[in-house]
């Protein structure tokens, strides 16, 4: 069996006004500006998207204003964790009802779920959208649970619809996993969000996928580097990651999300800002990005 994943998609940031309200009018432009960069797949209300930035019901407005008008021309994944495993459930079946191919499911931040618990909220999640594939968030930094690689084995074995794992945590975990498969690997997807690692991540690690935070801002470059990795042209690929390093290594010191949001704007695209406390990039990084990006 394929993998029910494409290799290539960008975490699309989500647009908010200044003072931290969803701009669902601006959806629309946004959504644009990705499909005019050739962009195959959109992750949608992930931690690039700043999910817990918003409500259940803005969130779900949002699935389903990226999908009216991206539906059926690229990918659509879409971010679902929550506190409560009922607003988990009332979001995977918004996305399924939205149109979406598939579903990244985080865990309840800061509750810190066992290893238990988290099996049976994954489970219980998936029975509700048993015909949307769906991939497992692992992102301990963020939300203090980890998915251990065993656990991570049993969901896929008892959880039809599952069919991969976003490894944000520990990448050695990948190789982990797909041993303890025991060869049934095959339709299995391991994405990263690490952009300046990926090509070791892809080559040496096990991953097969990507969800690109830089994409957003790299897209062309992150399309070739992922291209060339799939033509087994390592070389390639490296020389187009090392000549966008600079830039990855800049949006990494100075925030992400928000000078993501600050190039974006500048070229057009009406992403908005960050809502507070987050704020948005100074005057010296301002400048600093404008050098590498304009």
């Amino acid at each position: 069996m394929a993998q029910r994943f494409i290799p290539y998609s960008v975490a699309m940031v989500t647009p908010f006004t200044k003072s931290g309200t969803l701009d669902l009018a601006a959806v629309p432009a946004v959504v644009k500006y990705y499909m005019d960069q050739n962009i195959p797949g959109l992750l949608v209300s992930g931690t690039t998207g700043e999910q817990h930035c918003m409500t259940i019901a803005e969130r779900k407005q949002l699935y389903n204003a990226v999908a009216t008008t991206a539906a059926g021309k690229v990918q659509l994944y879409a971010g679902v964790a929550a506190f409560k495993t009922e607003d988990a459930k009332e979001l995977a079946q918004a996305a399924r009802d939205a149109g979406f191919n598939g579903i990244m499911l985080g865990f309840p931040p800061y509750r810190i779920p066992s290893q238990q618990e988290a099996e049976q909220y994954v489970a219980q999640v998936a029975a509700t959208v048993k015909e949307v594939p769906i991939f497992l968030y692992n992102n301990p930094r963020r939300n203090g649970f980890n998915v251990e690689p065993e656990t991570f084995v049993r969901i896929a074995k008892s959880v039809d619809n599952v069919f991969g794992q976003k490894e944000a945590g520990y990448p050695e975990n990948v190789n982990k996993m797909k041993t303890a498969l025991n060869g049934d690997i095959a339709k299995y997807s391991f994405l990263s969000g690490d952009d300046a690692g990926f090509v070791d991540a892809y080559i040496n690690k096990g991953y097969t996928n990507i969800t690109s935070i830089a994409g957003n801002v790299y897209p062309s470059q992150f399309n070739s580097i992922v291209d060339h990795l799939l033509k087994k042209e390592n070389d390639q690929a490296k020389q187009v990651m090392d000549s966008i390093a600079p830039g990855i290594a800049l949006l990494g010191k100075a925030g992400m999300i928000q000078s993501i949001k600050y190039i974006l704007r500048k070229k057009g695209v009406p992403v908005g800002y960050c809502p507070p406390p987050i704020m948005d990039v100074n005057e010296e990084t301002k400048q600093a990005l404008d050098k590498i990006f304009f």
